[in-house]
């Protein structure tokens, strides 16, 4: 379904930013305490490959956990990127998009290099360099990579978003973007602090304003045209880590240039949220419909 959300509340400037960096810093916790549990055992009627090497970009090994359902054919597959600043996280934990391989559809979860690691473009790049390796070998995986989708959560949302305007339509099939930073620009000097880089600064290697032009092309926002495949967005309307207004205006921007694309506002939820039933429900239709043959 298509919803266009309300407008927000006005809030005070200081209050707005304490609340977000609250929430921010609860985000943190979270990831730095569970980042690394694993989603659960291999289940009946699928096959698991774990720390599967993808590249090695300047020796940093990047692997991705593959789960792979028992079909007849090649399954298509989605390949899903954690978030958590451009700095914490791991492929293993909070794979949102796991059950999709209740439905034929394999899911290929990957890790890329933080930015403590390396700036950005490396994380578009190892997202990249995933795909390719998935077009290359997936066929002895039992996954048919020239129907691929994307997914991915508040930052790895914004990966996802980048990914197919990296790789096109025809490529990749679909994104389902979860909460995702669309517009670096408005969200780096959202948490711009004097003499403190923020996450987007550390993605960035500097200060924002020093950064623009990179910022930039680190914006899905910047990247909008009828090149882009369809879209599935979702997002909090209490997020305080990512303005909901950042998925607002994707959806906008797609919609006005011919993009499919539907945008679901999910109540009472903040940033981080697992998809409930109906929620995952509409994740997988939407992946069967444009990941068939």
């Amino acid at each position: 379904m298509n919803t266009r959300a309300s407008d927000p509340q006005h809030a005070s400037p200081i209050g707005e930013i304490a609340a977000r960096l609250g929430w921010l810093c609860g985000l943190i916790t979270i990831l730095l305490t569970a980042g690394c549990a694993t989603y659960g055992p291999e289940r009946q009627g699928e096959k698991v490959y774990r720390d599967v090497l993808f590249a090695s970009p300047g020796g940093h090994k990047l692997r991705m956990d593959l789960y792979v359902p028992k079909t007849a054919k090649p399954a298509p597959v989605v390949l899903w990127i954690f978030g958590g600043g451009w700095r914490f996280g791991s492929k293993g934990y909070h794979v949102n998009v796991r059950d999709l391989t209740s439905v034929g559809i394999a899911v290929a979860s990957i890790q890329y290099r933080l930015s403590q690691a390396a700036v950005y473009p490396a994380q578009l790049e190892d997202c990249r360099a995933a795909a390719q390796w998935l077009r290359t070998n997936g066929a002895q995986y039992g996954i048919d990579a020239s129907r691929m989708g994307a997914s991915g959560e508040s930052a790895g949302g914004q990966l996802a978003a980048l990914l197919a305007a990296a790789e096109g339509k025809s490529r990749i099939r679909a994104v389902c973007a979860l909460y995702p930073a669309t517009d670096i620009i408005d969200l780096g000097r959202l948490y711009a602090k004097p003499g403190k880089l923020s996450l987007i600064d550390k993605l960035l290697g500097g200060p924002i304003e020093e950064k623009l032009d990179l910022a930039a092309d680190a914006s899905p926002i910047d990247h909008v045209s009828p090149s882009l495949p369809p879209f599935l967005i979702i997002h909090g309307d209490r997020d305080r880590v990512v303005p909901l207004q950042q998925s607002e205006r994707l959806f906008f921007a797609l919609a006005d240039v011919g993009v499919e694309s539907q945008f679901m506002v999910v109540s009472d939820k903040g940033h981080w949220f697992r998809l409930n039933n109906e929620q995952f429900a509409e994740v997988s239709l939407f992946f069967q419909i444009h990941l068939r043959r």
